[in-house]
């Protein structure tokens, strides 16, 4: 059986690389794009209309007649520009330049995000260097400008757009809170999911309502004149949620028309552009699951093996295990003890898992201390070895992802944060794994599977009680796919060599590289 899934990661491989070519090379081809730095140090990816060889595209601006409208593309909380590539991408086949960028405090962006509610306007200079540096362009109409955004960025769109009185237009992506500038927002259109919270759909609601002068708006009527420059429209995007709603071809195609109305472009009847990258996304996982199990056999022969434990005591575990998260979460409404990560939710998530660790630590060593034990009983610089390698390949396989997903290379702070947030969920790791890794690989895989359910439950209640912010509930789903792609290199591991040690070092690692990656920073 070994054998066999040595072959299958072997095959694996080789898919994954090949996929992984051919993504590279589409990410490269469609519509020109590149990269730059505009003024207040706001990195953003501009992309043309057009095809052809892209260092050609910008050589020679366009007559004056014939430039195109821009949009400003800005994403959501914990994303960057990367995880708007596809819309972007797609905008720009449907020939408008879109000038992506990541905001302050995401992506390659240094500049310190803040959380503070009473500044509506925090990423107004990010937005206006932007629109700004567009006006100025060559290569596209500075006088047609839009603004775009993704759930935070959708809240960021909409203020700037109150605050520029020459946007042609905003596009609110499941997203937009408040109007607080001196202008009324023109054209304004609401996009949502089905599978949006109540909370970001009833907001939608109230706005559309509130700049269209009626009690409910009516989804899918626009309300007021494009050509005037007061038009209203509550779109509704069917089978989506807050994640998936920038992929889905309805919110391009009410984006599209409501920018071809906006800005008086005449289109014939066609389908929507796609994102050929896509496709080969669910191919590219499905190898990438594969090589994890050869990974962890490479790391389950570089480490030291340590004996059978019976698998007795995993029900207990898990209980142990719901009732520290559960009597640690109080504890983070009196304050963040991790505030010293400078990472905005990820202190919080990390500060939970620590507490809930060490309390789980304590009790382990209390009632049993021979399984703390026996966690350093084998060799330790093979260990740590072996898990670097584990953690060095993870990272290396899980870049395929950025250019269509979110760029995973870390900023120097970010890697400060790394470090300190691995630390922080070393704790969590260990007893996570000493109380429910255990028996067979199968029985143990299934019960680590359980709690980590179990701890995004409880997570979950946590967010529908108050304690935890709300943002939480959309970071739950990314948890929860990182922790099924560690099971699968951790069950490798485990029936290769059972060391408990150098596989927590990797999940505690793993955790905190994504966390480090996707979390806003505010240094």
């Amino acid at each position: 059986m070994s054998r066999a899934f040595s072959f299958a990661s072997v095959a694996a491989l080789l898919v994954f690389f090949a996929a992984s070519i051919w993504l590279a090379r589409l990410d490269k081809g469609g519509p020109p794009h590149t990269e730059l730095m505009l003024e207040g140090e706001v990195p953003a990816t501009l992309y043309l209309p057009g095809d052809g060889e892209h260092r050609e595209a910008f050589l020679d601006a366009p007559p004056r007649d014939e430039r195109p409208p821009a949009v400003v593309m800005m994403h959501g909380f914990s994303g960057d520009r990367l995880s708007m590539s596809g819309i972007s991408r797609r905008l720009a086949e449907s020939g408008y330049a879109v000038l992506n960028i990541d905001a302050r405090g995401h992506g390659q962006n240094r500049n310190p995000f803040s959380s503070s509610w009473a500044a509506p306007d925090l990423f107004y200079p990010d937005l206006l260097a932007a629109v700004e540096f567009l006006r100025a362009y060559p290569f596209v109409d500075g006088s047609r400008i839009a603004v775009m955004g993704h759930s935070m960025g959708a809240g960021a769109s909409l203020d700037y757009a109150s605050r520029d009185s020459a946007i042609g237009a905003a596009v609110l992506v499941s997203g937009g809170w408040r109007i607080q500038g001196p202008h009324r927002p023109p054209n304004t259109l609401f996009l949502y999911a089905t599978g949006d919270p109540e909370r970001i759909r009833g907001r939608s609601r109230q706005l559309a309502a509130g700049l269209a002068g009626v009690n409910d708006p009516e989804v899918g009527r626009t309300y007021g004149d494009p050509t005037r420059g007061d038009a209203v429209r509550l779109a509704e995007v069917a089978g989506a949620d807050h994640q998936t709603i920038v992929w889905r071809e309805a919110a391009v195609r009410e984006t599209v028309a409501w920018l071809d109305a906006t800005f008086g472009v005449a289109r014939s009847p066609g389908p929507v552009p796609d994102d050929p990258r896509a496709p080969l996304l669910p191919l590219i996982w499905a190898a990438f699951l594969l090589v994890m199990v050869g990974l962890g056999q490479v790391v389950g022969r570089l480490v030291p093996a340590q004996p059978y434990r019976p698998g007795g005591g995993r029900i207990a575990g898990l209980a142990a295990i719901a009732a520290a998260f559960a009597l640690t979460m109080p504890l983070l409404a009196l304050g963040t003890p991790g505030f010293i990560l400078s990472m905005e939710v990820g202190d919080v998530f990390v500060s939970h898992f620590a507490l809930a660790g060490i309390v789980l630590l304590v009790a382990i060593r209390m009632r049993e201390p021979e399984l703390i034990d026996s966690l350093f009983a084998p060799r330790l610089l093979p260990t740590l070895i072996g898990a670097a390698v584990g953690t060095i390949g993870v990272f290396t396989l899980m870049r395929v992802f950025e250019p269509v997903m979110h760029r995973l290379t870390l900023t120097p702070e970010r890697f400060l944060v790394f470090v300190m947030a691995a630390l922080g969920l070393l704790p969590l790791a260990l007893a996570f794994n000493l109380l429910l890794r255990r028996g067979t690989t199968a029985g143990a895989t299934l019960t680590s599977l359980a709690g980590r359910v179990l701890v995004l439950l409880v997570l979950f209640a946590g967010v529908q009680v108050g304690i935890l912010s709300m943002v939480m509930l959309f970071m739950l789903p990314a948890l929860g796919f990182v922790c099924l792609q560690f099971e699968v290199l951790a069950a490798a591991i485990y029936a290769s060599s059972r060391n408990l040690l150098a596989l927590s070092l990797i999940d505690a690692a793993w955790l905190a590289m994504v966390i480090a990656a996707i979390m806003p920073i505010r240094i």
